[in-house]
């Protein structure tokens, strides 16, 4: 059965602004942070209605009695310091009768990055960089293309014909809920390797990668149901159409990078607190020596006290 979909939401870059904005009122980062944040230049194309793909749908996401009414798909390219990554976003629903119920499939993957070789390419009307600013430049994508993260991202790059397999999946939600039937289907996946990589290119200036997949989560490609976003926007209803799926599809995405960051943290305290013994950087015989001595040590110390009684 062909799929058929009534409303494709065509979104702006204004949007995507404005939940960056939010997302920063909202969850206060420190100077150092939000100040890199504010810095980075949006730019969203939605993808042709004529070439919208609804293979996020099919196989094994899809629900014949449920097909999907609502499409938001696109490209979003954002320019940090030094690195600019292009970024397709998928999100696909439909509502049920009752407000929970209904369908919801949701995808983000990275699909090319460049280094930035000059600040103000792209805006005459600005200053030219110092030769001091210049000398920075170099030297930082110097240091950043030898990053084992950043360089896979690079690589995508030279990949002219890309399919699923020459893309970086961060994010994926499919989301199924039928009260009526008592059937719900949730499965997410937010890969940690992914959200590092972007936080090293894009946000350095934070400390988790947690906090990369959260503001990838607040942008208006997720339509969640009142978004601060999508309430002030003054564009047309049918472009910031919501739903709730997109909140339960968020809460769980962050959930699942939430745990990835729980377990990770673990490990590296049980790195802390491990003990290297001095014997494991001695040689053989001299950790013998250095036992017979304590041993000879401790021998002493006894016979001192025997002799006080």
């Amino acid at each position: 059965m062909p799929h058929t979909t009534s409303s494709i939401s065509s979104l702006t870059t204004d949007l995507f602004y404005d939940a960056v904005k939010n997302y920063i009122d909202y969850n206060k980062p420190d100077p150092i942070a939000k100040r890199q944040l504010e810095k980075w230049k949006l730019d969203w194309k939605n993808t042709d209605s004529q070439k919208i793909d609804v293979s996020i749908v099919s196989g094994a996401n899809s629900f014949v009695d449920c097909p999907a009414t609502n499409v938001i798909q696109g490209t979003l390219e954002i320019f940090g310091d030094y690195v600019a990554v292009t970024i397709k976003m998928e999100c696909v629903w439909k509502d049920g009768k009752k407000k929970e119920d209904g369908r919801l499939s949701y995808q983000v993957d990275v699909v090319s990055a460049k280094f930035i070789e000059r600040k103000n390419d792209d805006d005459e009307d600005e200053e030219e960089e110092s030769k001091a600013e210049r000398k920075i430049r170099k030297k930082m994508i110097s240091r950043l293309s030898q990053d084992s993260y950043i360089s896979k991202i690079l690589a995508l790059s030279s990949i002219k014909e890309k399919s699923n397999h020459d893309v970086l999946c961060l994010a994926q939600a499919s989301i199924y809920v039928n009260t009526d039937k008592y059937e719900l289907e949730e499965r997410v996946d937010v890969s940690d390797t992914v959200a590092e990589t972007l936080r090293r290119a894009l946000w350095s200036s934070t400390k988790s990668p947690l906090d990369i997949v959260d503001v990838i989560l607040a942008l208006p490609s997720l339509p969640c149901h009142n978004s601060a976003a999508n309430i002030s926007s003054t564009t047309t209803s049918s472009s910031t159409s919501t739903t709730r799926l997109a909140n339960r599809a968020k809460l769980r995405l962050l959930e699942d990078a939430m745990l990835d960051e729980c377990e990770k943290e673990g490990e590296d305290q049980l790195i802390d607190d491990l003990s290297i013994s001095p014997e494991a950087t001695t040689s053989p015989d001299k950790c013998k020596e250095e036992k017979e001595e304590s041993t000879k040590s401790t021998n002493h110390k006894r016979k001192k006290k025997k002799s006080k009684k």
